[in-house]
């Protein structure tokens, strides 16, 4: 009997120059060296797939969630691994990335209402101030907004106010990164009334927010769980451990991704940091509707898959968790 691995790099694999191959000679590649099967998405319809909807190279990025031969005849080659598959889960990928930026706009935008009421409340801080703080430990940020007078939609509003910006206009023109720094400065010496937002699992939610946003892949690679390469997030791990379905095992494997670690911790900033009730309900309903609808359409597809099976319960367990406290 053939063995079977769980994605490791096989010698001949290492080289990291390939050919440039047209549609038809990656789909010859796909099934000849690869052993991705086409039936139950014809060869034909795979070509027109890579030529109208995604290319090659993106739609591979998730075979790393599959097993391959280790020897034998068919060693190098996927495990059980069809066409169809590859394709559902870059559409689920997609859909993933557009509830992340939507959720994660709607963090930046409270975060925003956040930070200026504090300061409105904030006697000992006429919004000026900080923003001069600001300037001064960041004064490439300066520079940055004084170069977007001639190329950006708030190309105006920085004509008008750059000789004296105030923290509520000011906010108009931060990217989110810079948002963040203007927040840690404020927060780690201002008196509040309530808990500070916590900027850390802020950046956290940024670094997510930005692979949603340039189309990078996000559900590819659900095999790494060794939680190298980022810290662990205190507030998103003491949630999952108190969800009653999740033992401590399972969180610990599951928050070792990257993207489901980032996820969680997404989901607890948009709990924290959203205060329309609305929003809230809106956007919960939104995922959990995602979860429960398109993800299982093809459940078919993945249900001898327990790499991705398993995922997919850790984060539904999750979601319901949050959108039964909201919705």
């Amino acid at each position: 009997m053939e063995k079977v691995v769980t994605g490791e790099i096989l010698p001949e694999e290492t080289d990291k120059k390939r050919p440039k191959l047209t549609i038809p000679r990656q789909i010859e590649y796909m099934r000849d060296e690869k052993g991705i099967k086409f039936n139950l998405v014809t060869e034909d319809s795979a070509a027109e797939f890579l030529r109208k909807n995604n290319y090659y190279f993106k739609l591979k990025a998730f075979e790393k969630n599959y097993e391959k031969y280790a020897s034998g005849e068919n060693a190098g080659k996927y495990f059980d691994l069809e066409f169809a598959y590859l394709q559902e889960l870059s559409t689920l990928d997609m859909y993933l990335r557009e509830q992340i930026l939507s959720m994660t706009l709607d963090i930046e935008h409270y975060l925003k209402v956040r930070l200026l009421n504090d300061i409105s409340e904030n006697n000992g801080e006429d919004g000026y101030s900080i923003v001069e703080k600001f300037f001064a430990c960041q004064p490439d940020i300066l520079q940055g907004i004084q170069d977007k007078r001639k190329n950006s939609y708030c190309e105006d509003l920085i004509r008008k106010y750059v000789d004296a910006f105030a923290v509520w206009n000011v906010v108009e023109i931060l990217s989110f990164g810079d948002l963040l720094e203007l927040s840690a400065l404020y927060y780690a010496t201002a008196p509040n009334r309530e808990p500070a937002p916590n900027i850390g699992n802020l950046r956290v939610v940024k670094f997510l927010r930005n692979a949603a946003a340039h189309n990078n892949c996000l559900i590819n690679n659900l095999r790494d769980n060794s939680g190298q390469g980022f810290p662990q997030n205190r507030e998103a791990n003491t949630f999952v451990g108190k969800i009653p379905d999740i033992s401590n095992k399972v969180r610990i494997k599951k928050m070792g991704n990257r993207f489901i670690h980032d996820f969680v911790t997404m989901l607890c900033c948009f709990h924290t940091i959203v205060s329309s009730d609305k929003v809230k309900q809106h956007q919960m309903q939104k995922i959990k509707g995602l979860l429960d609808g398109r993800f299982t359409k093809h459940s078919e597809y993945f249900s001898k898959n327990q790499l991705l099976v398993s995922n997919y319960e850790f984060s539904k367990k999750v979601v319901d968790k949050f959108a039964g406290m909201c919705i």
